[in-house]
């Protein structure tokens, strides 16, 4: 008898043993990583988070089968470290990996045309989406799928600036059925780009169709999240979030309404990092303050409120809206302003491009979409829901350091701000 109670113990932990190591990857590899893009010759340098470079090169270089990219653009510079993620995409492409890509096509007609670098090549097929016809905004996502399973999604653009003199935060996710919840997304913009640039074909509007109003089963949103066991973080909870909410399969969150649910959740703390911040709406008489109105009641409530803006977003009208938000008790705000380049002025860099918040000792919040309203209504945004204590932490001390850092300075309501030099 007592054998056979042994022999039950020692199969049980077997399973255990056999369940913890698929959940955490049996080569104790990691399945979740945050990912941050520091400018050089900064304060940010001092912090231990893995590179943006490294991750991607990572990713694209570990690539079997197939790299699938939807990301506002591409913008490289010669000897610049997107060099190097050119390059790696062009040698995956030669052993044999399929990589679609799709980049927003007003942005690229008008400015960088760094997908060039990536054309005429076999097994790469690149895609300008008319997101500006279809919903009136930008395709302005940042996101891409390796082997259908594995996702990073972050605020970098596929800008050799964002590699190195700007401030970003992603995060790189080993998980299939995560990744699938993407791709849905990104088969549909996939078709869109077709549907906008050619004669309307009655089969492509058929399958658009078809992707938006499937019963997907395998849907991943607030009421179905993906749970992982990370080796370092423990077990993760995790959904993402997308804008337009015309333009996603049925059953997906949409960014506006879950940013709303969590400040709404929020009891003790609500720390915010973002670039822009806009109560403008869809004209110039229009004003949005659906998430203006969202901070001040948190604050009402007892919330402790701490916003970071990027000195981009001081310009004319949208300054006196933030002095007049941060009057409010319970909320403090600062501007952040990147110091330039010690070996000269850099155009469009230098600059807080970070898109994330984080809610009472849980919950965090990785976003493509600053905080007006035609990212959330008129533009392809994507953002990643992240339950854990652990990450929750390290993403506060990240936000702390900025805000007691070097960088940062309390708004005074008082004060005349001038827009900043950008290009």
């Amino acid at each position: 008898m007592k054998e056979r109670r042994i022999f039950s113990l020692s199969i049980f932990l077997l399973f255990v043993f056999l369940f913890v190591s698929v959940s955490i990857g049996s080569d104790g590899s990691r399945l979740f990583q945050l990912v941050e893009s520091v400018p050089v010759g900064t304060e940010y340098e001092k912090s231990e988070l893995p590179r943006t470079l490294d991750v991607w090169l990572d990713m694209f270089n570990n690539a079997e089968h197939k790299i699938d990219i939807e990301i506002f653009y591409f913008a490289n510079k010669d000897d610049e470290p997107l060099e190097n993620i050119v390059n790696a995409l062009k040698s995956a492409a030669l052993r044999g990996v399929y990589i679609r890509i799709i980049v927003d096509e007003t942005f690229y007609l008008n400015n960088e045309r760094g997908t060039d670098l990536l054309e005429d090549i076999s097994n790469i097929v690149i895609k300008k989406i008319p997101f500006k016809q279809i919903a009136g905004g930008v395709m302005h996502a940042k996101y891409f799928v390796v082997d259908e399973k594995e996702l990073f999604i972050g605020s970098q653009n596929a800008d050799w600036r964002a590699l190195k003199h700007i401030h970003e935060l992603g995060v790189r996710v080993k998980n299939k059925k995560l990744a699938s919840a993407f791709m849905n997304v990104f088969d549909i913009d996939w078709l869109l780009c077709d549907e906008f640039s050619k004669p309307p074909d009655e089969r492509n509007i058929e399958k658009i169709q078809k992707l938006l109003r499937s019963k997907n089963k395998n849907i991943v949103n607030s009421r179905k999240p993906v749970k992982i066991n990370d080796s370092k973080y423990g077990k993760i909870i995790l959904y993402p979030a997308f804008s337009p909410t015309e333009y996603v399969p049925d059953g997906c969150d949409s960014e506006e309404n879950e940013i709303l649910k969590l400040i709404a959740a929020s009891k003790n703390i609500f720390y915010l990092q973002v670039m822009n911040y806009s109560v403008r709406g869809e004209s110039k008489s229009e004003k949005y303050y659906t998430l203006d109105s969202a901070l001040r009641y948190a604050a009402y409530r007892g919330v402790n409120v701490k916003i970071i803006f990027s000195d981009w977003t001081i310009r004319e009208g949208t300054t006196e809206i933030i002095k007049d938000l941060s009057t409010v008790p319970g909320i403090e705000i600062k501007f952040s302003s990147v110091p330039q380049y010690s070996g000269g002025f850099i155009p469009y860099s230098r600059v807080e491009h970070c898109k994330y918040f984080v809610s009472d000792n849980l919950c965090s919040f990785i976003s493509t979409s600053n905080w007006e309203k035609s990212y959330f209504h008129k533009s392809r945004n994507a953002s990643l829901v992240v339950k854990n204590k652990k990450i929750n932490n390290e993403l506060k001390n990240l936000f702390m350091n900025d805000w007691n850092g070097p960088y940062t300075e309390k708004v005074i309501t008082d004060k005349i701000y001038t827009p900043v030099k950008r290009n």
